[in-house]
């Protein structure tokens, strides 16, 4: 039998064969091709693939007091094929690319682009959270079957783990001060929001429930993440970083891709 899905590293997805008899499978297709849908011919003789070779590229919008049309976009250049989910550090840009299989994260500073996580050895999915001065950023690599944060150098140099017992779900978001990362996930008493100390200890839970890609406002005071699902959109939810819940006007987002972020002001 044949059949599309992701890897285990979130790669993908692919095209697989299963051994009915063995209950085994196997890649069969090895290119950077991403298969989406297979069918077969009812005298099993042809196969109809989708395959999408799917691009990325970054792009500026102004902030105006005005909604920005077409004319005031302007594309955003990189000696990289790829790049999507930018994050602004000082001035070096962290961004993700793949140059294989899968995407790593990259900085751009001055002209020149750097690889310093392999898509290779672990694809990323989410957004990195970059520290306010820039020297490290949090990403989510899957391992031993969880999704867990790490946190890496700008140059690369550095890999650390934070927050073991939090299995993560979406991005994750640093504070101002550089000493918390906000992330939403599960631990053994089930999904919350979690602070998790940069500098080592375990994850301090401020809300209940499902929380997604968690946004840190400027000024610290508030914390603004995506909900549980409700017919497929997500409620944004709020609290302090003390865990108060903030009222919030109903808002709701789609979950894929990150929907929200602070203005520079924080309004």
């Amino acid at each position: 039998m044949l059949y599309v899905a992701p890897a285990q590293d979130g790669s993908g997805p692919w095209l697989w064969s299963l051994d009915t008899e063995r209950r085994e499978s196997r890649r069969v297709s090895f290119g950077l091709e991403r298969y989406t849908s297979i069918s077969a011919s009812a005298d099993g003789r042809r196969l109809v693939a989708t395959v999408a070779n799917p691009t990325a590229s970054l792009w500026r919008v102004p902030i105006l007091d005005r909604v920005a049309e077409d004319a005031d976009v302007s594309a955003f250049p990189l000696p990289t094929v790829r790049a999507l989910a930018p994050r602004f550090a000082g001035s070096t840009l962290f961004y993700l690319s793949s140059s294989g299989s899968g995407d790593g994260l990259w900085t751009y500073q001055s002209g020149q682009a750097l690889e310093i996580w392999k898509g290779a050895d672990s694809p990323l999915r989410e957004a990195p959270a970059v520290s306010r001065d820039g020297q490290r950023a949090a990403i989510v690599l899957r391992r031993d079957g969880r999704l867990r944060l790490y946190l890496v150098s700008a140059d690369g140099a550095e890999v650390q783990s934070v927050a073991d017992e939090v299995d993560v779900q979406g991005a994750a978001e640093w504070s101002a001060d550089g000493r918390w990362i906000v992330a939403g996930g599960t631990d053994s008493k089930g999904p919350g929001l979690f602070k998790i100390p940069v500098e080592g200890g375990a994850a301090l839970r401020i809300a209940d429930g499902l929380a997604f890609n968690p946004v840190w406002s400027p000024d610290g005071s508030l914390i603004v993440y995506a909900g549980p699902n409700v017919d497929a959109r997500f409620p944004l939810l709020a609290v302090t970083p003390d865990g108060t819940p903030i009222q919030m006007p109903d808002v709701r987002v789609p979950y894929l891709g990150e929907r929200v972020r602070f203005l520079p002001d924080g309004k």
